[in-house]
């Protein structure tokens, strides 16, 4: 006991030793290892990981949003905490394009205010939303002709399960640019998501992933560690910890063209309300099906399976036919029907391979565009 107790004693006394020769500079720790007055090693830890480096690139972009009913478009002066409506974007082209969240914007005739990561200030407008996804866009009132900075796209197909990536988004519409870390879970789920005032939208396609989403993340960047906006965050499963989703972003990259052109977002429309299927789910409708999309109603009864006066309606598709290519391009969980669809524009003509009762027929349909009557 005695030997053991000075063993202890001797190494108390190291640890203190090496404690007072260690220290921080800036955001270097020089850590020096003395024995017997004799210099053993030097050695210096400098923190630069790819998730620094990331954030970094990203940040500049990355916008909180905020709105109330109080908002003094003039003074921009913040209201009260309790009157407050907020949520995340980020900037997709100099001008001041803003990519949000349809959900996080209070009305389209309200008046938002834009904080950058610099803390400026700017008034920005509703400019359009996806008629479709939980997407908007903004405007940020540009009026000195700022050259804004700008988010780097990725390729959101190139994803694969295990893959680190990182949120940013303004937490609790307080904590602007908060960020968090963590990997894609999944690909392709499809979700029914609502909002506090029980809005209701069907979203397809979406990326699955772990790093924290919290309430005003909504709209904000999913990066990888190049730095590149794979995804927006949009939604989180209420029941569960750590299971948040968000929107490819190649889905979105033709919005900026399509603004830029028609001063809204313009896409080609099929005309269905449709659920995706997995290998099981496709059996159970027929042995010969391992994939497709099934035109069925939605849930809340909002929207039929076919609608009325639409692309498909005039095509002659029918309520649980089962989309299974488009023009030979396979309708997979990771290949949803909605993201074929925005490879085309509105009055083209395609050919679709659709199971009904058992048989695999073709039908031709012409697209029409969101903005048709």
């Amino acid at each position: 006991m005695e030997n053991s107790s000075k063993n202890l004693a001797i190494l108390v006394g190291l640890a203190f030793v090496f404690g007072l020769v260690g220290a921080f500079v800036g955001d270097k720790l020089f850590v020096t290892n003395v024995y017997n007055g004799k210099l053993i090693e030097d050695h210096t830890y400098i923190e630069d990981s790819q998730i620094i480096s990331a954030i970094k690139k990203v940040d500049p972009a990355v916008v909180s949003i905020v709105t109330s009913d109080t908002l003094d478009p003039k003074s921009l002066e913040i209201p009260a905490q309790d009157d407050l409506y907020g949520g995340t974007g980020f900037i997709v082209d100099k001008s001041g394009l803003i990519f949000t969240n349809k959900h996080v914007l209070l009305s389209k005739k309200a008046d938002y205010k834009v904080i950058l990561n610099d803390n400026s200030e700017y008034l920005a407008k509703f400019l359009s939303e996806d008629p479709f996804d939980d997407v908007a866009v903004l405007k940020i009132q540009n009026d000195k002709k700022i050259d804004f900075p700008v988010v780097t796209f990725g390729n959101s197909d190139n994803l694969v399960v295990g893959q680190r990536v990182v949120a940013i988004g303004n937490a609790l519409a307080v904590y602007g640019n908060t960020v968090t870390s963590g990997i894609i879970s999944a690909k392709g789920r499809d979700v029914v998501a609502y909002n506090d005032y029980g809005a209701v939208q069907n979203l397809s396609g979406l990326i699955q992933t772990d790093a924290a989403i919290n309430l005003g993340n909504s709209g904000g960047p999913l990066i990888d560690l190049d730095g590149q906006v794979v995804a927006m965050n949009s939604a989180v499963q209420e029941s569960a910890n750590n299971i948040g989703f968000a929107i490819p972003i190649n889905d979105l990259k033709s919005i900026i063209s399509s603004v830029k052109k028609n001063g809204e977002i313009v896409r080609p429309v099929l005309g269905v309300n449709f659920v995706m299927l997995d290998k099981g789910q496709a059996k159970d409708i027929n042995k010969s099906l391992d994939h497709g999309a099934l035109l069925v109603e939605s849930k809340d009864y909002s929207r039929p399976a076919i609608e009325k006066g639409g692309a498909a309606d005039r095509a002659g598709l029918k309520d649980m036919d089962v989309v299974v290519s488009v023009e030979n391009v396979d309708v997979m969980l990771e290949n949803p029907l909605h993201k074929i669809i925005r490879n085309y524009n509105p009055g083209d003509t395609v050919a679709l391979k659709v199971w009904r009762n058992g048989k695999i027929i073709t039908v031709k349909v012409t697209l029409k565009s969101n903005k048709d009557k």
